[in-house]
């Protein structure tokens, strides 16, 4: 076992003291979590991009720490129901949950909804994507810091990579249009721009998107918490 696998089970003696409101146990349990939590957070391929800053792996421990160090203990006050109706899990299978669920929910607050229902991933994803990216030092730039710069900058690293006609669409795409808008400014049908966009976002994704399959979901389940 791991040390960071070692450090969650050891904390199960402390959960029932926290959840009933001990204040010293619910400290001790966060101070032994810690570690764990930052393990698990660093390794996590949910985090993407995100992964490589320190700032927004302690972000997630943050909200983590302030859901289990409630006073109230509500969030720990869920795990013994949970542990009762999942025969044979402990302590470390529900606080993994809790993490993969803190994890994905900072991910999307922070670069945006996966994809949309057509697969094409939001535009705030695909600058988020794209501002994390080794592409940015590869090319040697300031890194952007607003929004519209970020948009700039992978515009102009579309127009070297993609043709006239997914590039205008993608341009509209990142301004918010819809595909009518889009359709109705090109003099295409809406059908036609969804293909436009969602093909030259496939093109210049391959080129800054992760390798490692940090796309995919950690396992995660529903622990009440």
């Amino acid at each position: 076992m791991t040390s960071a696998g070692k450090d969650l089970e050891d904390c199960e003696a402390l959960v029932a003291r926290a959840a009933a409101g001990d204040a010293g146990a619910r400290r001790q349990l966060v101070e032994q979590l810690w570690p764990a939590w930052l393990a698990l957070v660093r390794s996590s391929r949910s985090m993407g991009a995100l992964a490589r800053s320190e700032d927004d792996i302690h972000n997630v421990v943050a909200r983590l720490v302030e859901k289990i160090g409630d006073d109230n203990g509500h969030a720990l006050q869920t795990y013994l129901p949970w542990r009762r109706n999942n025969r044979g899990k402990t302590f470390g299978d529900w606080i993994r949950i809790v993490t993969a669920n803190a994890i994905r929910d900072y991910v999307r607050e922070k670069v945006g909804p996966r994809q949309s229902p057509d697969g094409t991933p939001s535009p705030k994803r695909l600058l988020n994507e794209f501002a994390s990216s080794t592409l940015i030092d590869e090319q040697g730039g300031r890194p952007p810091f607003t929004a519209a710069e970020t948009a700039r900058q992978l515009l102009e690293f579309a127009h070297a990579n993609l043709p006239l006609d997914q590039l205008s669409a993608l341009r509209l795409w990142l301004q918010g249009a819809t595909p009518d808008e889009i359709g109705h400014q090109l003099g295409i049908t809406s059908i036609e721009a969804g293909r436009l966009v969602r093909a030259g976002v496939a093109v210049i994704r391959r080129r800054f998107a992760p390798a490692d399959g940090s796309e995919n979901v950690d396992d995660e389940s529903d622990c009440g918490a």
